[in-house]
């Protein structure tokens, strides 16, 4: 697991209370909107993410272009839609496993409870994340019904950092998790990261 399979894992991932300091993080419940800025590997990246019922699209600009991420678990799929050449690439089963959906959605992934903390004006707990098999640490805010508002972390690839602002909870339409009906939909490289970020 290289770092931006870290940052996806973070992004997708929330709390799922036990009553220790040791917590199994999950994909959160709560539908919402929100503005989220990721900085990785030299690059500062924001856009509009929607997310309801493990479905999550996050709409981006790189290079000039626009790029629509969708992450539809229940699929197992991942998909990077470009509007202006209405071209979506399909990520192949084997990445899609190397990017940890499967742990994500099926097992969880165990975090350490650190405490609490604000962030853009919400109530959150702090986690810490430790994958001793990738030497990587991850430290990730979580509001009281689940939404991931803060993450940083660091591994051999490098360091990131996301925040979510302008947070709205609520149901989202379903039509922004589906590709619009004459969208030519090819398989991605083998290796190939979403939003084109290096791995």
């Amino acid at each position: 697991m290289r770092i931006l399979t870290i940052v996806i894992a973070v992004l997708i991932t929330s709390l799922a209370s036990v009553e220790t300091s040791a917590t199994t993080l999950t994909p959160p419940e709560t539908a919402y909107s929100a503005t989220r800025v990721v900085t990785t590997a030299g690059m500062t990246i924001s856009g509009n993410v929607y997310y309801d019922h493990g479905k999550e699209r996050w709409e981006t600009t790189m290079q000039g272009m626009q790029q629509v991420s969708l992450l539809l678990p229940g699929e197992k799929k991942i998909l990077l839609y470009m509007p202006e050449m209405n071209v979506a690439l399909e990520m192949g089963a084997g990445d899609v496993d190397d990017y940890g959906i499967g742990e994500i959605y099926d097992e969880g992934i165990e975090a350490e409870e650190l405490g609490e903390e604000m962030v853009e004006g919400e109530q959150t707990t702090k986690y810490r994340i430790d994958r001793p098999q990738n030497t990587a640490t991850i430290f990730v805010w979580v509001t009281g019904d689940g939404i991931p508002m803060k993450a940083e972390g660091a591994g051999p690839d490098g360091s990131f950092s996301m925040q979510l602002t302008d947070l709205v909870r609520g149901p989202q339409d379903s039509a922004l998790f589906s590709l619009p009906d004459n969208v030519v939909t090819t398989t991605m490289p083998a290796g190939m990261p979403p939003l084109g970020l290096p791995r």
